[in-house]
């Protein structure tokens, strides 16, 4: 699998000029005041249906049998695949070389039930339209995602949409996966763009902890895994139903 590219169309350093200005998120239902210059994205349930062919309950429960052999007594896991590797990787129930060691396992684990599912996943609809007008706009474009960069990238190169990211964080480039704000902070650095110009936008309510923690504002899309009271509750400055919508809210004709 060739390393996804981490600088896009658009030469970042040609726009570090002026002084950071926050991105506005737009009012519900209407345009943005002004546009961040780099939308960040979310990849399952925001650009792709990937968890809707994974196997999670059994990849969850592989990797409880995984950190059990670990050292981790079953009480300290709890539920989930993708929150339970982020929960360990926060833990501190093991030494940092053991954790590692169980990191690595565990991600491995995930990637397995990831690439069964890469098959059956499509793009969700007018993701490759949004991205073209990011483009004709010189806005820049990236992914952070909890699941594997190889198993994104590779979705997004089949379907013909990998170019218009400039960067694409996964699991396996940070050892704090959301909601920690590592993987945002890095796509930033990667694109030279200011966490305060930048924009994020997932499903999750993880994805909007992580967007706070790195300071960066926070748009939540509708018809994930949490609802838009959770999204709102854990710091989305606003909702949108699509990344379609939220391109066509930045960037009205």
């Amino acid at each position: 699998m060739p390393t996804p590219r981490t600088t896009g169309p658009h030469d970042p350093a040609a726009r570090r000029r002026g002084s950071p200005q926050r991105a506005v998120p737009p009012a519900a239902g209407g345009s943005l005041e002004r546009p961040p210059r780099l939308l960040l994205l979310d990849f399952d349930r925001t650009l792709a249906d990937l968890g809707s062919h994974v196997a999670w309950e059994r990849a969850a429960s592989e990797l409880v049998a995984w950190y059990e052999r670990s050292g981790i007594p079953r009480g300290g896991t709890g539920p989930g695949a993708i929150s339970l590797y982020a929960r360990m990787a926060a833990s501190n129930a093991l030494s940092p070389r053991a954790r590692e060691a169980a990191q690595r396992g565990a991600a491995a684990i995930l990637t397995r039930y990831e690439r069964k599912a890469l098959a059956a996943t499509r793009l969700l609809p007018g993701v490759g339209g949004a991205l073209a007008t990011l483009a004709r706009a010189g806005l820049l474009a990236g992914v952070v995602s909890s699941n594997s960069r190889a198993v994104v990238h590779a979705i997004l190169e089949r379907d013909g949409v990998a170019d218009g990211f400039g960067a694409l964080v996964g699991r396996e480039d940070v050892r704090r996966p959301k909601p920690a704000p590592e993987g945002l902070l890095l796509a930033c650095r990667r694109l030279g763009v200011a966490p305060a110009e930048s924009m994020f936008a997932g499903d999750n309510v993880a994805d909007m902890e992580a967007a706070r923690a790195a300071g960066i504002s926070a748009v939540g899309v509708l018809g994930g895994d949490s609802s838009g009271a959770a999204l709102r509750g854990a710091g989305a400055r606003d909702l949108t139903g699509s990344v379609r919508e939220l391109v066509e809210r930045m960037l009205p004709p």
